[in-house]
């Protein structure tokens, strides 16, 4: 038997025309893939060129196949459902043998954002044992095999992204309202920022991650009063509770500021460092069915909570592809 790599340039162009040859129109084709019509259209001529053959006779009506069209049609449509038959079968089979997952996760964002979803999230998933590794502090690298982690890190193409990397300054209504908000560097007129304020930090970081809301000269600490935590969770709730002022990461307090329960506490807007927070699997191969799922579910509650916060001018508003195309393994483009 030809070996199918010999005979077509990539298995791609098979996917593509198997889409455009069901819809019958190219341009539902690219809205499948989350790509262009044009793009279709060069897989699918790509695809007739190592052929030999037209598949498709365009026309204003759409794409209609031709006999060869239909013939390629039968046997791919055959042999792709075939393929989702058995992979859904492994699928099954892979969640009986080991329902557990494993989450290493801050301990910050588990308390304060996943906790209050957490019965969704098993309601959701029944099949699921979920194992909760938490990390208090910040978080260089991921150690052992889990099946999900977060880790911020540069935009990595075809990474799973489940919040930009954003700050807000943020603390308590009550505190808002006995303290007012910090003025910030550009606003100060000589006086000190941190004055009247008191500041929770985390132990990790230098007191230069505050200079962006206070100034380079404030951000060492030469005013205000200043509490350390080597837990960013207790950072977290004790804002919460109107102890002061904490930096807040927006995948971790977009639900506490879309329920009010923080509110920002700089006149300046956020911070947008460039980065994301990722979630990756460290086990060997490609991350589980389930554990990809799951991963699905928290990256589309963590973008309702986004929209919201930006609907409420307390975050930026971030524009993402479609959760299908985070995973799409063939890279069609």
């Amino acid at each position: 038997m030809t070996e199918l790599s010999h005979l077509i340039s990539s298995p791609k162009s098979l996917l593509v025309f198997e889409a455009a040859a069901r819809h019958g129109s190219f341009s539902r084709a690219a809205k499948d893939f989350n790509i262009s019509q044009p793009s279709i259209s060069r897989n699918i001529a790509q695809l007739e060129q190592d052929i030999g053959q037209p598949l498709f006779v365009r026309g204003a009506g759409g794409a209609t196949l031709t006999e060869a069209g239909q013939f390629l049609f039968a046997a791919a449509s055959d042999g792709l459902n075939r393929i989702a038959d058995a992979v859904a079968t492994l699928r099954a089979q892979s969640e009986v043998q080991s329902p557990e997952i494993v989450l290493s996760l801050s301990n910050a964002f588990v308390t304060n954002w996943l906790v209050s979803r957490l019965a969704v999230l098993s309601d959701s998933f029944p099949e699921a044992v979920l194992r909760f590794d938490l990390v208090a502090g910040t978080r260089k690298k991921v150690a052992g095999e889990v099946d999900i982690a977060t880790l911020i890190t540069d935009p990595t193409p075809g990474a799973i992204v489940l919040a930009p990397e954003v700050i807000v300054p943020v603390c308590s209504p009550d505190y808002l309202s006995a303290h007012g908000r910090v003025t910030g560097p550009d606003a100060m007129s000589g006086e000190n920022a941190a004055a009247g304020h008191r500041f929770l930090h985390l132990s990790d970081h230098e007191k230069t991650i505050w200079a962006p809301v206070l100034g380079k000269a404030d951000a060492i600490g030469a005013g205000g009063i200043w509490h350390e935590f080597s837990d960013y969770a207790a950072i977290i709730q004790a804002a919460m509770d109107g102890s002061g002022i904490a930096l807040g990461w927006l995948s971790v307090v977009a639900g506490s500021l879309r329920s009010g329960r923080l509110v920002p506490a700089w006149q300046g807007r956020w911070i947008e460092t460039g980065r994301v927070v990722q979630l990756l699997s460290t086990r060997p191969g490609p991350m589980r069915p389930m554990a990809q799922d799951i991963a699905r579910w928290i990256c589309a509650r963590m973008n309702e909570d986004i929209e919201a916060v930006a609907d409420l001018g307390a975050g930026p508003r971030v524009h993402r592809r479609p959760q299908h195309n985070m995973w799409d393994g063939f890279g069609i483009r």
